[in-house]
């Protein structure tokens, strides 16, 4: 699971604008003063919905700017919610002590101080370049859901049980129109064997060197050994050294589908291995790039070399 503190969300996350609304304990018109440091404008409140207790993991969209309204983040831009773990709030001013006051669907802008923000809450020495000391902070939020730490589980559960079974749909469907019948490995893995190696065969400990070209379930590739693969496919990176790929055998240094696969081989040897999700990077792909959670990966791989 995802860590879930505020203050990892902080460094993650680093509202929109300044506007007045209704009545006012404080000095910022249309907000209320929660304490010195922290003021709440709910825009929307839901109150029969669930209302955030300490413990809860409330899922936000959210964007925050400077005092200048220069946003520094937006979930709308980045694509996914803020998930976090609802604390009690640590000190006075804690922008924990806002989002206690809300409820699931309810939307609110807060303000809050950002000396105290920066220091007591991110945990930094001094104030980033871009805030000034004695400045606000203005955060806009959306409460989407609030979750204790089982429902969240049991969401997690359900949605990642709904993306296997997509995997396996997309899986046998590539199979079948590639008219592949080999039979998958206990583990999964399938293996199609394209050119009989002569040479040793490979065993766990040893070092081994492999070429390689890997591709999505829909011929996508996502990268290569092979500069001209590269080139062709616009994967091209000329600060890299195109060569085999050199690792230990059977020491996890790769995902499991490699060291299964590459251990059925014979120097020399060519083969494709069609590696799905469980024995691959399953729901937690490195963020960012092409291969998505519950990703079938497709490998042609060559065995160059066992360094002796």
């Amino acid at each position: 699971m995802k860590k879930l503190s505020l203050i990892a969300s902080v460094l993650f996350i680093t509202a929109s604008l300044f506007s007045c609304g209704k009545g006012g304990n404080s000095k910022y018109p249309g907000y209320d003063k929660v304490e010195e440091g922290l003021y709440i404008n709910i825009l929307s409140k839901n109150e029969t919905a669930k209302a955030v207790e300490v413990g809860d993991i409330i899922t936000m969209n959210m964007s925050y700017a400077n005092q200048d309204d220069s946003v520094l983040f937006d979930t709308q831009l980045n694509g996914q919610p803020v998930q976090m773990r609802a604390d009690s709030a640590k000190y006075i001013g804690d922008i924990s002590r806002a989002f206690l006051m809300l409820h699931e669907g309810d939307s609110a802008k807060i303000l809050v101080s950002a000396d105290s923000f920066f220091v007591n809450t991110a945990g930094m020495q001094e104030l980033p370049p871009f805030i000034d000391s004695g400045s606000v902070l203005k955060f806009n939020v959306h409460l989407v859901k609030v979750q204790n730490l089982e429902e969240l589980e049991a969401d997690q559960s359900a949605q990642n049980a709904e993306m296997e079974a997509a995997e396996m749909q997309q899986l046998n469907q590539y199979l079948t129109t590639e008219g592949i019948d080999a039979a998958p490995n206990p583990s999964g893995l399938i293996f199609i064997s394209k050119k009989e190696g002569t040479g040793k065969k490979a065993e766990a400990g040893q070092t081994v060197k492999v070429n390689y070209e890997g591709m999505l379930l829909d011929g996508t590739y996502f990268d290569t050994s092979l500069e001209e693969i590269a080139k062709s496919n616009g994967l091209y990176d000329e600060r890299r050294t195109y060569e085999p790929f050199q690792f230990t055998l059977g020491q996890g240094q790769v995902i499991k589908g490699w060291d299964e696969g590459i251990a059925m081989m014979k120097v020399g040897g060519k083969a494709r291995l069609i590696i799905p999700s469980n024995i691959a990077y399953g729901a937690n792909p490195r963020p960012g790039g092409p291969i998505k959670p519950f990703s079938t990966l497709i490998f042609d791989v060559e065995l160059v070399d066992i360094v002796e």
